[in-house]
């Protein structure tokens, strides 16, 4: 768990306001259009439909001898209907066809002062083939230069009831009303746009006072997190050597030699975690085992050892301090598999208890107990090289010896203020987006 920087979020809210607000006002504005080509279609439907009737009523009289059509009469009924209705409010017909039941061609009348009209001609007779097939009107529109067509075919009545012909009609959408459509349409969906952008600003003022508040309660918690960290790991420390600073020191320590073997983000923080609370379970040792001067007898070590499960009882009850469970549980394991409290060897231990483990060492080493006196850097490093392969992972120690003189150097034996300064700096890089 990171403390985000409310900043940051601020940020990242305003831009993906801004990106569903946008994109709301598109799928907003692609709908609206949508609708008033609908409605644009419905009409043309309506009028086409309308006009086809009206076209079957005019010529039914001429179809009463579907063997002996007089194809003059039916052309000038034809060429006159064009006249009347050439174009009414949403377009007009620009051919008009007659078929007998066979699918022969009985004539065919076409709007020559139409601009597309060659367009138009090559999309007529094309139903022939199915002629039998359609026993209803058929509906197809057909885009020509951009402007809607609607072709219809269908069977024609004459005065006896009965089908008599087939007629293909092609209606065009007027150019001006193909334009006030589009007009129309632009000005909804901008209008469309306009209310969600403006909606979507009058709500972020809302929604940032909200995050602020949020954010606010966010940065408590997790400072209250990292110091019940802090007090929870100082307090067993302090009842263990009398002081706080190992594990200030030894989890920066930590951090380093992590940071030269290239663990992850996320590592090190669980590694931070865990080297606070390393030893919390010795909050249920005794005290005359816990701070015995001399070497702890079969028995006192057998209790000694039972802080290790009673740490990874406490922290696995906490869902913040759980990911210290690695460092509590296995930070006395040992490469070979002769540590406790269950003997890991190898790869079996986490790496971050491996770090922690040399770590520990080298600080126990470095420090002043109650039982010995602070080694010197030679005499703790053997040791450490004695444990290569035994007690730590040789690969592990390897990467310690680049950066134990260092280490020494600046964090031996020191308990002044500043070593808590530069684990702040530490917390704030790794916890601190």
């Amino acid at each position: 768990m990171n403390f985000v920087d409310p900043g940051m979020i601020h940020k990242k809210l305003l831009f993906r306001i801004c990106s569903m607000g946008l994109i709301l006002a598109i799928v907003v504005g692609m709908g609206v259009w949508q609708m008033e080509k609908n409605k644009i279609g419905q009409g043309v439907l309506l009028n086409a439909k309308s006009g086809f009737k009206h076209f079957n009523n005019q010529i039914r009289p001429l179809l009463n001898h579907p063997g002996n059509f007089n194809r003059d009469l039916i052309r000038q009924q034809l060429v006159s209907m064009m006249g009347e209705r050439r174009v009414d409010q949403l377009g007009g017909f620009v051919s008009m066809g007659i078929y007998t039941l066979k699918g022969e061609l009985v004539t065919l009348v076409t709007d020559d002062g139409y601009d597309h009209m060659e367009l138009v001609r090559d999309k007529t007779g094309r139903l022939n083939e199915k002629i039998n097939t359609y026993k209803t009107m058929k509906f197809s529109v057909i885009q020509i230069k951009g402007i809607p067509h609607m072709q219809i075919f269908s069977s024609l009545g004459n005065d006896l009831g009965a089908p008599a012909a087939y007629g293909e009609t092609f209606f065009a959408l007027a150019p001006e009303t193909l334009k006030k459509v589009r007009s129309k349409a632009i000005k909804v969906a901008g209008a469309a746009v306009f209310i969600v952008i403006l909606t979507t600003g009058l709500l972020y003022p809302m929604v940032v006072t909200l995050l602020n508040h949020v954010s606010s309660l966010s940065a408590k918690l997790f400072q209250a997190n990292l110091e019940i960290l802090k007090v929870l790991g100082s307090a067993v420390a302090k009842r263990d050597t009398g002081t706080d600073s190992h594990n200030y020191r030894v989890t920066i320590i930590s951090v380093k030699l992590a940071e030269n073997l290239g663990l992850s983000k996320q590592m090190i923080q669980r590694l931070i975690k865990g080297a606070f609370l390393h030893d919390v379970g010795k909050i249920g040792i005794e005290d005359d085992i816990l701070q015995k001067p001399g070497r702890l007898t079969e028995d006192e070590f057998r209790v000694m050892k039972k802080h290790v499960p009673y740490g990874v009882d406490i922290v696995a009850k906490a869902e913040w301090i759980k990911e210290a469970i690695d460092i509590v549980g296995c930070h006395h394991e040992k490469y070979d598999g002769s540590g406790y409290c269950n003997g890991l060897k190898g790869e079996q231990i986490p790496k971050i208890a491996k770090i922690f483990s040399i770590a520990d060492v080298f600080d126990a080493l470095t420090s002043c107990r109650p039982y010995k006196e602070p080694f010197s850097f030679e005499k703790t490093m053997d040791i450490i090289r004695a444990g290569r392969g035994n007690h730590f992972d040789p690969a592990y120690v390897d990467a310690f010896e680049k950066i134990a003189f260092s280490l020494f150097e600046n964090y031996a034996t020191r308990e002044d203020n500043k070593i808590k300064t530069e684990l702040a700096a530490i917390i704030k890089e790794y916890f601190y987006t």
